[in-house]
């Protein structure tokens, strides 16, 4: 906020950045960073993995258990 004057940006408008301007950077900053990972031999680039796992976590009132309920179904099974 410093840089802005005191004005909050928009999230619209950090989104427009990191969309439209930072693409491009954001790809090299990252092949550079994995290049000096490699490097340092921290990371192998001789297999990589690519994951596509979306977990959604389905946490609602009606999914929410309390722990005495679940000790007192385990002791009637």
């Amino acid at each position: 906020m410093g840089l802005a004057g005191r004005q909050c940006p928009d999230l619209r408008t950090i989104n427009r950045f990191r969309s439209q301007r930072m693409k491009d950077v954001l790809e090299t900053v990252f092949t550079a960073f994995l290049q000096f990972l490699d490097g340092e031999k921290y990371i192998s680039l001789e297999h990589f993995f690519v994951d596509g796992t979306k977990i959604g976590a389905h946490v609602n009132r009606y999914t929410f258990v309390w722990g005495q309920a679940v000790r007192k179904h385990k002791a009637r099974t």
